[in-house]
């Protein structure tokens, strides 16, 4: 048996799709178009800012082939970003499929993938998978909470706060581009003042469906904080952003780990995993931007 490691193209869809279905069982409850509609933020996004040609071919992900039949999958966006005048190019782990007697086959896969990007994240993996990308590929863990507020009135606004609705409103050319990318995929940015400092907040509402259920499938929505410029005004101000995001639909807001600890009433520590791989040495921090948290529906 000989396995060839290569990268996505339209030529594998039924493949993909088909194996996919073999390791989810609520896919392979769906049809072939519902499930592809599913991928198709992640198996056909494009950004502003070209990738390298050498990650092109492995842009939406890498599959297993056994002849011509589709035996693996592992999903991936690539992103090129910036960090104080540095470039990088920042991988995040999406939907990994992997049929039984081919797994031995990942940790080549993986090495091969890993190896194109200088920052690495992933937010959601299954525990075999974290084990591997802990303890092989020497990821370390970002944090294993976050903080989700549940909605608590206030009503003394003491900042500005500015709705960012073109990209043309932001003078940072690198928010200008994360705007950019973002927003077909319902990601809103706002901008906020206390008249000396200003924080652009970059969120988007999951609007969340049980898929093995077939009644009371919608559950209460959240809003994601994907990305925040300054996480010291956010923590000063924590609870009038919060009261004034969740204001229209009351969701719950959910938000990474940040620089001061939060305690008080309607704030709770969700647990989670967040796995993160900086060879740049740089230190560059990991948000949620170029994710499948700030893509997937």
């Amino acid at each position: 048996m000989k396995v060839e490691i290569k990268g996505y193209t339209d030529r594998y869809k039924q493949g993909f799709l088909q194996c996919l279905k073999n390791n989810y069982p609520w896919m392979a409850e769906v049809s072939d178009d519902e499930l592809y509609e599913w991928t198709k933020p992640f198996m056909e996004y494009d950004w502003q800012e070209a990738l390298p040609a050498e990650i092109k071919q492995y842009q939406h992900g890498i599959v297993f082939l056994d002849g011509q039949r589709v035996v693996g999958f592992l999903g991936f966006i690539y992103a090129k970003r910036h960090w104080k005048g540095h470039e990088y190019i920042y991988q995040n782990g999406t939907t990994w499929a992997v049929n039984e007697g081919y797994r031995i086959y990942l940790f080549k896969a993986l090495k091969q993938a890993d190896a194109l990007a200088d920052v690495l994240g992933d937010f959601t993996p299954v525990k075999a998978v974290e084990e591997t990308l802990t303890k092989v590929f020497k990821y370390k863990y970002i944090d294993h909470k976050v903080y989700r507020f549940y909605p608590v009135p206030c009503f003394h606004e003491k900042l500005t706060y500015q709705m960012i609705l073109d990209e043309k409103d932001l003078t940072d050319e690198i928010l200008r581009m994360e705007f950019h990318d973002h927003q077909p995929y319902g990601v809103k940015c706002l901008k906020i003042s206390d008249g000396q400092q200003d924080s652009f907040i970059f969120f988007r509402v999951n609007h969340r469906i049980r898929k093995h259920r077939r009644v009371f499938r919608k559950r209460r929505s959240i809003l994601k904080i994907l990305k925040l410029t300054n996480p010291d005004l956010f923590c000063n101000h924590y609870r009038e952003i919060v009261w004034h995001l969740q204001k229209g639909e009351h969701p719950y807001v959910q938000i990474e780990p940040l620089p001061h600890k939060l305690t008080g009433f309607g704030i709770k520590e969700k647990k989670v995993v967040r796995l993160g791989l900086d060879k740049t040495g740089w230190d560059v921090p990991i948000d949620l931007l170029y994710s499948e948290e700030a893509i997937l529906p």
